[in-house]
């Protein structure tokens, strides 16, 4: 049991970083929306905070309830965190979707700055809706109401479709690794053949993918950990009830990961540091004027606007 309370400290500590992260975030990207509309992944990179706000908030309220000792069972677990399971899963899979992003920037650069933004975003969110509508059916049909330590996303989802998540999940871990690696040497060789009408697009691309590669880096660890944690757990012949403490401790690295992304933004991208700068001043001093930019000199914090590769730059 004191495993839980430290669990639980941990995540409202761990989580109180990651929400101060996650709106600024969320606010930089609003900032630079206008220019965000002729770009691509600074929206995704957006949309991921926004997810990863609203996973923080949901196991905050998870601790609240194991602090204050309520009974858990699965079947009104799995309703009542059922929003939060959604947007867990959307987000697992918007990093995959990302590193897609990067392979067709690298790979087919006209065609990604030709499609159109609306379509390109519409088929984005594709693949996370699927995947997670999916789960959440299986998760209905197979649903049973046992009691549960704790009132969270290993513990919420039915054993059978823990296991395909968890699976799953590991997958795509992997497979988001190898993308980013293809992407990485594609741009190598592609820098070293292009022509010179062609180098600021892909000196560009290189500017993203150095801050890219660590948020990726970083999000494949602790979503790893977290992951093999459950499985692991499940495997070595535990008492159920000790299964239900390992999955509950390993919400620890999931939360590092929901809070991560603005902390790596602010070390190694000059573009969002600035843009963060900006709105700290803003907060200390409740003046609004220090966010305010001019259209003429908005750095977005995407890749590459869809019309120029030399006025409209983005990067990290």
């Amino acid at each position: 049991m004191i495993a839980l309370y430290v669990t639980s400290a941990f995540i409202f500590t761990i989580g109180a970083f990651g929400l101060f992260g996650n709106v600024n975030l969320i606010i930089a990207t609003i900032r630079t929306l206008p220019a965000i509309k002729r770009s691509r992944c600074g929206l995704l990179i957006g949309i991921l905070a926004v997810c990863d706000f609203i996973c923080i908030v949901f196991e905050w309220q998870n601790a609240t309830r194991l602090l204050l000792g309520v009974e858990n069972f699965r079947e009104s677990c799995f309703w009542a965190i059922s929003p939060y399971l959604y947007v867990l899963n959307f987000q697992a899979t918007q990093m995959l979707v990302i590193a897609l992003d990067r392979v067709f920037a690298i790979c087919a650069p006209i065609k990604y700055r030709i499609l159109p933004f609306s379509m390109y975003i519409t088929l984005c969110m594709i693949p996370g809706n699927v995947f997670t509508g999916t789960l959440f059916v299986l998760s209905i049909v197979n649903m049973n109401n046992e009691p549960i330590e704790a009132c969270n996303p290993p513990l919420g989802y039915p054993p059978l479709v823990l296991e395909i998540w968890n699976r799953w999940i590991l997958i795509m871990d992997g497979v988001t690794i190898v993308l980013y690696l293809l992407a990485v040497v594609v741009l190598y060789w592609r820098r070293r053949a292009m022509a010179h009408s062609d180098s600021e697009y892909f000196n560009m691309q290189a500017k993203a993918m150095r801050t890219l590669s660590v948020v990726v880096v970083a999000f494949t660890g602790t979503w790893f950990v977290c992951h093999c944690a459950v499985l692991f757990a499940a495997m070595i012949g535990l008492s159920e009830g000790a299964v239900h403490v390992v999955q509950t401790v390993a919400v620890i690295p999931a939360m590092i990961c929901y809070s991560q992304n603005y902390y790596i933004y602010l070390w190694r991208s000059t573009e969002y540091r600035e843009l963060f700068i900006q709105q700290f001043r803003a907060f200390v001093h409740c003046n609004t004027r220090y966010c305010k930019i001019s259209p003429a000199k908005v750095k977005t914090v995407s890749v590459i606007s869809a019309n120029s590769t030399g006025k409209n730059k983005v990067g990290r």
